[in-house]
């Protein structure tokens, strides 16, 4: 499988189970339902090919730590910026992550990017931030919301930096899940704590449907590891950047499928710039 055959995959599996979230009661607490069934089923099939791993290269003990964490702050911030914005504001932003990412791997890891490369993140990023910023309602409460998102996005440099890492050492799609189940067991540690003070119950008072759980049970684990799998060869710049394709499906879907017509003119506009950005992110990725 090719890396942008991986994030391909990714993206589809992104999309079917983000659109789940949407049309979900937020009472349900979805993704606390969605992570620990993946944990609880995909684990005992591909947690000994992971432990095998990690035996060979300790170092994916710390990064299975560092992103479990980090994913599980990323799931507290994004929660928290989601109470006072509408999602179709702050998830966006929080995706324009790249940019930071492609900043440290240089400054920190000697990634050498291409002013091509610099240029096609930035108007990824600008179409994002587009996007984000297509109602006056949106806008009003992103400017409460911006701490939370800002936040978010620095644990999604963090775990992507992290995955990176890890990501030579995993052998195999298998093993990039067994990576995805570990540091998931970990942030939904950090949901189950957030469940618990926000209801004082540890378990949502609503359970989704059986088939919204199956379609997110399956694809919120799989696409973060089609991910991983696809940074063997790609910088964790392109690889984020690439995922975002998912954010110009959602947009399509959202205006033709839900009926989301507010601003709709920006954006597609904006779902315009980021596409732009992703085609020249592909190229200098193939």
């Amino acid at each position: 499988m090719t890396p942008l055959l991986a994030v391909g995959l990714s993206v589809l599996l992104h999309v079917s189970w983000n659109l789940l979230t949407r049309r979900t009661h937020s009472d349900a607490n979805f993704l606390w339902w969605i992570v620990g069934l993946h944990v609880l089923t995909f684990a005992p099939f591909t947690m000994p090919a992971f432990l095998q791993a990690a035996q060979s290269a300790p170092v994916l003990y710390l990064c299975a730590a560092i992103s479990g964490i980090a994913n599980g702050l990323y799931f507290l911030g994004l929660r928290a910026a989601y109470h006072v914005a509408p999602a179709s504001a702050v998830y966006p932003m929080v995706r324009s992550s790249p940019l930071l990412i492609a900043v440290i791997e240089t400054l920190f890891f000697a990634r050498d990017f291409s002013l091509w490369s610099w240029l096609a993140i930035l108007v990824a990023a600008s179409g994002l931030w587009l996007i984000a910023t297509c109602s006056h309602d949106g806008v009003r409460r992103l400017s409460k919301a911006w701490p939370y998102a800002l936040f978010a996005a620095s644990m999604t440099v963090v775990y992507s930096l992290s995955d990176k890492a890890a990501a030579v050492h995993l052998d195999g799609l298998h093993v990039a899940v067994g990576y995805v189940c570990a540091n998931y067991a970990i942030g939904w540690l950090f949901l189950c704590g957030e469940q618990k003070r926000r209801t004082r119950r540890w378990i949502p008072v609503i359970t989704p449907s059986k088939r919204a759980l199956l379609i997110g049970m399956l694809g919120v684990g799989t696409a973060y590891a089609l991910v991983i799998y696809a940074m063997r060869w790609l910088p964790a710049a392109y690889a984020v950047t690439l995922t975002n394709a998912g954010i110009v499906l959602t947009v399509v879907l959202g205006i033709v499928w839900l009926k989301e017509h507010e601003g709709w003119r920006q954006r597609i506009f904006g779902s315009a710039l980021v596409l732009v950005g992703l085609i020249g992110v592909g190229l200098l990725s193939s």
